[in-house]
């Protein structure tokens, strides 16, 4: 139409020109034969030539379109097609009407775990690795057959929750199906592919962070209401009673009786209940914020467990007494037991345990404390009660922060008090856990460290005579240098999670080298070696530093402090226990 417009606009022109060459005008026609014939005889002379222009003008067209075709289905010269398909990182397949593969990439066949050079591809039936999803039923599998039919229609195909099935995984792959069609007939189909499988995870991970977050708001917004009614309730006392208070002391005194008296005292002690029942919500909740920002400091050191044990029943005792419940404490006769830990947060502890311990308890049922010593390097405290016990689903979430478990929300608590025991104890690098039974009551341990070593580390101390002692937070450090270590079987290794740990250590087994890590949680390595050169019995120790930080100041400001090396992480495993073998040597001089 282009051609056909340009010839017939470039026709016009001509006429338009010889009728002006001529002379003619419409109103002054000529008369004479021999005239027409001149200008008939002109005008056929431009009519073939201009014929003549516009075929060379189709050829130059055809010729092009040639070329455009010759680049995009066989490549340009710089860029031949099937270099361009073996440099896609997308699988690529040419299929015909049946579903029969007849052109497959470089990428696709990485995909399909097909040997290169495979001729015979219309014998696979590389569909079936495919497991495709309608777009209007994406939770039903696409059979080979209707995508087939799908495609004959016209119709293409996107499944970007594909999966592409290899000999031994399974990848999340991205596809899009397309029709090939000439002359209004489709004549095959082509199927550009590509792995997604870190995609669907990222997005795994990014739907389980907002699942998370969303509980924990969740989780929150319950217990801020469950607060709101707690604290409520104690307040409510506090003012209900101090204003009946205030009424009855706007009668004279003289006109008191002994029973207006013991009102007014009973109205004193129920307010006093309530302000220190409102003073323990307010300490457990700062407890909470502390821990969960990191603020909150432990102390540890080396405590005797049994009078801790007695001053925390006697605590508790009169609570139980007011529920006619009897503690039976199996520690008492035993000798001292000793644990490392924070005096005043283990107390805490303890109390918390005993108290819902009684709380949680039957109505004249027994309460029970025992302590025992299944391996030399912790202790282990139990506290059993004979109450209604927790399924198996409450006691996975009995230890979950802002949670009340159902059924016992009638019994005055925050819902946070067993949240903040297990994260003291996390702190002080113990543990917690509850066996219970419904109907028989409950049994809260916990474990402690101890700061000892256990029988087989002692036999090989007391034949080999060397300890080793590291201060790391990291139990993952530690496991690797404790398998590193098994290369020097005359080694024994012991390892405290905090500096002040590691001093305490230190101080009862006199190692004969320190590995201490810099960036300890409160008390840093600079801090914990200062402490190591003040007291005698350490003095002397090697120590060798270990930390992440391999600035060349950094480096320098440990040797001035007085390390006997300067360990870079990542661990060179041959030079670490080259470093070794020298500070040992050193410690035995």
């Amino acid at each position: 139409m282009i051609i056909t417009a340009k010839k017939n606009h470039l026709m016009h022109s001509l006429l338009e020109r010889q009728l002006r060459r001529a002379g003619f005008d419409y109103n002054r026609l000529p008369t004479e034969a021999t005239s027409w014939q001149e200008f008939l005889t002109r005008i056929e002379r431009s009519y073939v030539n201009a014929d003549r222009q516009c075929q060379l003008l189709e050829q130059e067209t055809a010729s092009q379109h040639a070329l455009l075709s010759s680049h995009l289905f066989a490549g340009s010269p710089t860029f031949p097609l099937q270099s361009v398909l073996t440099a896609m990182s997308e699988g690529v397949c040419v299929f015909d009407t049946q579903g029969n593969v007849l052109f497959i990439n470089r990428a696709a066949e990485n995909y399909l775990e097909i040997k290169p050079g495979y001729t015979n591809l219309q014998s696979q039936s590389l569909l079936e690795h495919f497991e495709l999803h309608d777009r209007l039923q994406p939770e039903q599998s696409l059979s080979i057959s209707e995508l087939l039919e799908k495609l004959a229609q016209g119709e293409s195909l996107r499944d970007h929750n594909a999966y592409l099935q290899q000999a031994n995984q399974t990848l999340a792959v991205s596809c899009v199906f397309n029709p090939i069609i000439e002359n209004q007939k489709t004549i095959g189909s082509v199927l550009l592919f590509s792995d997604i499988t870190e995609i669907k995870k990222v997005e795994s991970q990014l739907r389980a962070a907002k699942e998370t977050a969303e509980k924990s708001s969740t989780a929150k917004s319950q217990f801020l209401s469950s607060m709101s009614h707690e604290l409520r309730t104690p307040m409510n006392a506090i003012l209900g009673y101090s204003e009946l208070l205030k009424e009855d002391l706007s009668v004279p005194l003289e006109e008191f009786e002994t029973e207006h008296i013991q009102d007014m005292l009973q109205y004193v002690g129920n307010i006093l209940h309530a302000g220190w029942h409102l003073l323990e919500l307010i300490n457990k909740v700062l407890d909470l914020t502390r821990i969960e920002a990191g603020k909150l400091d432990v102390c540890i050191e080396k405590i005797e467990l049994i009078e801790l044990i007695k001053e925390c029943i006697s605590i508790v005792t009169p609570q139980a007494s007011t529920q006619a419940i009897t503690i039976q404490n199996e520690t008492a006769a035993l000798a001292p037991h000793y644990a490392l830990a924070d005096r005043g947060r283990l107390q805490q502890v303890i109390i918390n345990l005993l108290s819902n311990a009684v709380k949680y308890n039957s109505k004249g049922g027994s309460l029970t404390i025992g302590l025992s010593q299944p391996q030399v390097e912790s202790i282990r405290l139990e506290v059993r009660d004979t109450g209604l016990g927790l399924t198996a689903e409450q006691k996975t979430k009995v230890f979950e922060p802002f949670t009340r478990l159902s059924g016992l929300n009638l019994i005055e608590g925050t819902g946070i008090g067993l949240t903040i025991t297990k994260q003291l104890l996390e702190l002080m690098d113990g543990k917690i856990g509850v066996d219970s039974e419904i109907n028989v009551g409950s049994t809260f341990w916990i474990e402690l460290p101890t700061g000892e070593v256990d029988n087989g580390v002692t036999e090989t101390t007391e034949s080999h005579k060397h300890i080793l002692l590291y201060v790391e937070d990291s139990r993952t450090n530690v496991s690797l240098v404790a398998q590193i270590l098994k290369a020097r079987p005359q080694i024994a290794l012991i390892s405290a999670h905090t500096g002040e740990m590691g001093l305490e250590l230190a101080r009862l087994h006199q190692p004969q080298i320190i590995l201490l890590d810099i960036n300890l949680p409160g008390m840093d390595g600079f801090e914990v070696l200062a402490h190591l050169r003040e007291n005698e019995p350490t003095r002397k120790i090697p120590v060798l530093a270990l930390t992440a930080n391999d600035a060349t100041s950094q480096l320098e400001h440990g040797r001035k402090a007085g390390f006997f090396s300067y360990i870079v992480k990542p661990l060179d495993i041959k030079q670490f226990l080259e470093t070794i073998d020298q500070a040992l040597e050193y410690s035995l001089t």
